[in-house]
């Protein structure tokens, strides 16, 4: 009898560096349907094929927009009022998951490239390994130059997730990156979120914060490797959203 599996999607975001001011980042069109969409649609898979079992959206900024588009019969909404960073949104679904056995999935609403299959065999990989966390990396020394960097020991064991703010400029230069994809033990996920301390340049709850915490625990990590990077490109600036656009174009052909 396989894992309950539950999924959170993080659509509370602003997109700012989009220029929005009159929808949420998540609702901008590309190729004629919203972001939101494009993130929601592998889920929407995995649940039709008893895969999945809960899809929960995390809304925000103009999250009206999202739920009246979405509607309650696809997932359940829970709301994230203030924009404290990813943990912080995260910590808002607790209400609808916590205490319950199995594994979660926790994407960005903002990516709209990834398969249903790349879904499935992280959570596999989570639960096949017995880990607390199976966290989804690219390695790349060009793509991906926002992203949290893995940093590892000489022995190479994982010892945290840096964001790119906090890195020292020799941390920069690591080509193993974090992608925001994560496969998670739930019961474990929310007495670490309780953790999670807001001491970075942001001065926000970073959720890649979970991978340091479940390490000093003496817990089981490993990273994902994402075969398709193009899977993992997600939509922060106009540069991105024309890559995304341009993809889904040439997949609509093909």
């Amino acid at each position: 009898m396989r894992q309950k599996r539950f999924s959170i999607i993080m659509a509370g975001g602003k997109g700012t560096r989009l220029n929005a001011t009159d929808k949420p980042k998540a609702m901008f069109a590309v190729v004629g349907r919203p972001i939101i969409d494009y993130a929601l649609d592998p889920l929407l898979e995995l649940r039709s094929q008893n895969l999945l079992d809960k899809i929960i959206i995390i809304v925000g900024f103009l999250g009206e927009q999202i739920v009246q588009h979405v509607g309650e019969e696809k997932a359940k909404f829970v709301w994230q009022k203030r924009q404290l960073g990813t943990g912080h949104a995260v910590m808002q679904a607790r209400s609808a998951l916590k205490n319950l056995q199995g594994t979660t999935l926790i994407i960005n609403g903002d990516h709209a490239l990834y398969r249903a299959k790349t879904f499935e065999k992280i959570m596999d990989f989570r639960e096949d390994k017995n880990l607390t966390i199976a966290f989804g990396v690219v390695n790349s020394s060009t793509l991906f130059d926002d992203y949290g960097r893995v940093i590892r020991d000489r022995t190479g064991k994982i010892t945290g997730v840096i964001e790119k703010l906090d890195c020292t400029l020799e941390q920069r230069e690591i080509t193993e990156r974090n992608i925001n994809l994560y496969s998670v033990d739930n019961i474990w996920l929310w007495q670490a979120l309780d953790k999670i301390k807001s001491d970075n340049v942001k001065g926000e709850y970073y959720l890649t914060d979970i991978i340091k915490i479940a390490i000093e625990e003496g817990k089981m990590v490993e990273t994902f490797e994402v075969g398709d990077t193009e899977e993992a490109i997600g939509i922060n600036t106009v540069e991105e959203f024309k890559e995304v656009e341009k993809i889904l174009s040439r997949k609509k052909l093909a």
